[in-house]
């Protein structure tokens, strides 16, 4: 994303990274004024996102057991998750999930996705945003190609990067 600067007018360009929590702070490369813009378009994104993990088909395939979405501080958003799954059990679940994959991105910044093995089912975490977590639960990989599609075509739009 552009932004140009409020003091001198010079072009900044920042990545999804710098914009945190609907605002975007940075500091000018030319004058190094700090700037600070609010940005309402990053939470809509957020939104236009969930609707559609919503509204995609993932039920359909047979090697999906099941999906939800995770947030760090308000918990289970979605619920696709088979019924002896209980609201407790995905909080669980995502929790130390993300943590998980919140301590390796510490380590290694250039993680996108982490599949998990647990028994005969597979995980595979993918980060959306800040506190944002896409889980797949699948019993075998890889993942059907229309997942991989959508997984990936999430974090372009998330990140404004091609992982391909």
């Amino acid at each position: 994303m552009i932004f140009f600067c409020e003091d001198c007018g010079a072009k900044n360009d920042l990545g999804q990274a710098d914009v945190k929590n609907g605002k975007a702070v940075f500091r000018c490369c030319s004058c190094r004024y700090m700037n600070s813009y609010t940005v309402p378009g990053a939470v809509s994104e957020t939104n236009i996102l969930v609707k559609k993990i919503q509204s995609y088909p993932l039920l359909t395939h047979p090697e999906i057991i099941g999906t939800f979405l995770y947030h760090g501080k308000k918990g289970a958003l979605t619920n696709h998750m088979p019924e002896s799954l209980t609201r407790a059990d995905l909080e669980v679940l995502g929790t130390y999930l993300s943590r998980s994959y919140l301590a390796g991105l510490s380590h290694y910044p250039d993680i996108h996705r982490v599949m998990i093995a647990i028994s005969d089912k597979h995980i595979t975490l993918e980060m959306l945003g800040p506190d944002l977590f896409f889980f797949v639960v699948s019993k075998s990989l890889p993942l059907p190609a229309a997942i991989e599609d959508l997984l990936i075509s999430m974090g372009k739009q998330d990140n404004g990067n091609d992982f391909s």
